[in-house]
């Protein structure tokens, strides 16, 4: 009898480890992922570096050209609705098949940038509108294929493939327009950069094409049973998840402060070849500044990552974070007129160096305080605000920068420096709320007290026996 009951709890045990577990599968999944993030960012922010050039060339208004980028920026909050009704509808492996075929479509139609520059536009607006189907399960995937104490990892790895993306949409196009003299160029109609332009759009088509592939078909929709308790948990409908956090007081606080940090970094970074032209600089130096923030961004999020784990403080890190951030765009201001190259680059090391470790601290928060709404509703909406911001803050720069003048370059980073500064006295009044976490504990408390109930029983038969 007693052997029988040990029996019965070591089958319990089993059946209670088989429920929530890790996959292999997983592994596909998350490489297929970051196959499709990494792709679609460096398609869709090629033109940043040479936005400059790309006026010139086509003879197009610096805020119709900024729109290449910027199109994704206002697309990115109204498609967040729609990405999110998909994914809990449809699933996430239908909605990446559809960001997908959108990224495929819009590069084969860049190749007709010589026949009209519209054209071009139009796909870049086609990338904007499909960018939310992709980059709004970054937060919901980790949790519907990892173990909680593995989320955030899985996460931040995420971001470094976004982040990846970021800097390869810079050096091929700051390589093929490296040394490129646009005044010499204009005397032929500018058919040297016809050419140059072409030849970036043609390399990216036969790259992004395959790899879009690939990463579609190794992506799955979800594991046969869920990792964790939370992930086993049943989501609320569409509708009140978004009544829940436009409701939410501190969420709405956050999704203001991170739109104009998020927003107007974004904005700066779509006109730095228009801030840096009057002062001698040209393509090449945009692209290796636009790296020394990415580079700067990395290595700070991999220490940022570390200091927070040992103290998890969201406002403590983030309000570093801004403050760094806001006087390095203070720092750049007096740098700029010198024209030393090398002396450049150190103000955007130091926007870099904490500039990417506030992003998924911002959205991990947002997770935190909104749960149990779906990240990908709570984190994709945080995202929007950002690139709605952006396009704000870039067709306004683009506007005062249409006369590439040295005042002008520098009114943009003292708007910028505003901007941040009010971004960061927002984060004094939120209030930290970690529900999630709070939520995951408890769970953890049952589920330890269910386990030894179990292991008891025996001994309480063994006992009558």
């Amino acid at each position: 009898m007693v052997k029988q009951n040990q029996q019965n709890t070591i089958n319990l045990n089993d059946q209670n480890d088989q429920q929530f577990q890790e996959y292999d599968s997983r592994w596909a999944t998350f490489a297929g992922y970051i196959i499709i993030t990494l792709t679609y960012n460096s398609v869709l922010l090629a033109f940043n570096p040479i936005n400059s050039q790309i006026s010139k060339i086509y003879d197009i208004n610096p805020v119709i050209v900024s729109m290449n980028t910027l199109a994704s920026n206002i697309t990115f909050l109204p498609m967040s609705f729609v990405a999110s009704f998909l994914m809990q509808k449809l699933g996430l492996r239908f909605t990446i098949w559809i960001s997908c075929t959108i990224m495929i479509v819009a590069v084969w139609i860049r190749l007709l940038i010589n026949n009209n520059y519209y054209t071009v536009l139009g796909a870049q607006i086609l990338l904007g509108i499909g960018l939310p189907l992709n980059q709004n399960m970054m937060n919901s995937l980790p949790a519907i294929w990892f173990k909680p104490q593995n989320r955030r990892k899985i996460f931040l790895f995420c971001m470094l493939g976004l982040l990846i993306g970021q800097i390869l949409s810079s050096i091929l196009p700051g390589l093929m327009f490296n040394g490129y003299d646009d005044e010499k160029d204009s005397l032929t109609n500018y058919s040297e950069g016809k050419d140059k332009a072409y030849q970036v759009m043609c390399i990216e088509a036969y790259i992004a094409t395959p790899l879009a592939i690939i990463g579609c078909l190794l992506f799955q929709e979800k594991p046969p049973t869920p990792p964790s308790i939370e992930a086993a948990k049943e989501k609320l409908p569409f509708g009140p998840q978004i009544k829940e956090i436009l409701t939410n007081k501190n969420y709405l606080l956050l999704f203001v402060s991170f739109g104009l940090f998020s927003g107007c970094s974004g904005g700066a970074s779509v006109v730095l070849s228009y801030i840096l032209n009057p002062f001698g600089y040209g393509s090449e130096v945009t692209t290796y500044c636009n790296n020394t923030i990415t580079i700067a961004g990395i290595i700070g999020l991999r220490r940022g990552m570390k200091y927070f784990k040992q103290n998890p403080d969201y406002k403590k890190h983030l309000i570093i974070s801004l403050a760094v951030t806001t006087i390095g765009y203070g720092i750049a201001i007096p740098i700029l007129p010198i024209g030393n190259k090398n002396l450049l680059l150190l103000p955007y090391a130091v926007i870099g160096i904490l500039t990417i470790h506030a992003s998924p601290l911002f959205l991990m928060l947002s997770s935190e305080m909104t749960y149990p709404v779906d990240p990908s509703i709570s984190g994709g909406l945080l995202a929007g605000s950002g690139q709605l911001m952006s396009f704000v803050s870039g067709e306004t720069y683009s506007a005062i920068l249409i006369n590439e003048t040295k005042t002008n370059a520098i009114l943009v980073y003292i708007i910028q420096v505003i901007c941040l500064g009010v971004a960061l006295l927002l984060l004094f009044l939120i209030k930290i709320e970690l529900n999630r976490t709070e939520a995951e504990k408890q769970a953890q408390q049952q589920q330890e007290i269910q386990s030894n109930q179990q292991d008891t029983k025996p001994l309480q038969v063994q006992r009558k026996s």
